[in-house]
């Protein structure tokens, strides 16, 4: 029973990761809400109906959940450089065997506990338990080819932007709360593969942003994210929700776009702003 707050282990060296807020309940999320909800149809100007949207991407058509390695190349299933001989699986959190969900936990909780606690953001034991088995989490887990041992995990959601605040808000996107490495496997391409494989994932499921939590006292997760083509931190945009708390500084949301509709309107807009401050400056030159 993947429900159950897990008994005491010994600490695993962790690495750097997304964040959920332990102490202000984040293990039900919004995922559920919008995956089940048929009334409410919440839309933006790329992906129509978001609702039904989430619910092809989290479901197959059977109802079962739909396991998103199988729609990406299958040469993603493996990491076979550098060194490495890594498998990579696909898991959905209600259905995590419980010895992994413990050795998950305990890499995030090593690497992890004081950073939350730090930042302000808080760490709860159970409440990441909780959001590691919750039936709206799904999660990557790098394992050992030889031995299976787990050397890394990311934990995601298929929802909406405003995940970070608890409610239905934003556009869809892949919310990412961790993404943890050990130390000997780090700056071999782990976690970079990883963020590739869920922003294809993104892609594939016609979601709008890839997004990640860090909290404000990650001293790896800024540089991490920043260094890959497309992140930039997103603090200030999801700051502007209805919901949001603006005196939370505890947190910052990294994303990148993976719409192809949004970024050529982001572009059309940057060609504007210049033109226009190109023509601003040049009625200023001639007006001196």
């Amino acid at each position: 029973d993947n429900s159950d707050t897990p008994d005491e282990m010994s600490k695993v060296t962790g690495g750097c990761g997304g964040k959920s807020k332990g102490g202000k309940s984040r293990s039900k999320g919004v995922g559920s809400d919008v995956a089940a909800v048929r009334t409410v149809k919440l839309s933006t100007s790329a992906n129509g109906d978001v609702v039904s949207t989430l619910r092809r991407a989290l479901r197959n058509d059977d109802g079962t959940d739909r396991d998103l390695l199988n729609d990406l190349p299958a040469g993603l299933r493996a990491l076979k450089r550098s060194g490495l001989d890594l498998v990579i699986e696909f898991h959905s959190g209600k259905k995590l065997n419980r010895a992994d969900a413990k050795v998950c936990l305990a890499i995030c909780r090593e690497e992890l506990q004081e950073e939350y606690e730090v930042s302000g953001y808080g760490w709860d034991e159970e409440d990441k338990w909780g959001e590691l088995t919750s039936s709206e989490s799904r999660l990557l887990l790098f394992r050992e080819a030889v031995g299976r041992r787990i050397v890394g995990y990311a934990s995601f959601r298929l929802t909406l932007q405003g995940e970070c605040w608890n409610c239905m808000e934003g556009s869809p996107c892949l919310f990412v709360y961790d993404l943890l490495v050990l130390p000997e496997y780090r700056r071999k391409g782990v976690g970079k593969q990883a963020l590739l494989t869920l922003e294809m994932a993104a892609r594939k499921a016609r979601l709008a942003y890839v997004c990640a939590l860090v909290t404000s006292a990650s001293a790896l997760g800024p540089p991490f994210l920043s260094a890959i083509k497309g992140w930039r931190d997103d603090t200030a945009a999801v700051l502007q929700m209805d919901a949001a708390d603006p005196d939370d500084d505890s947190f910052r949301v990294y994303a990148k776009c993976v719409d192809t509709s949004i970024l050529q309107a982001e572009q059309q807009s940057q060609s504007v702003q210049a033109y226009a401050r190109q023509l601003a400056a040049q009625l200023a030159a001639d007006a001196a």
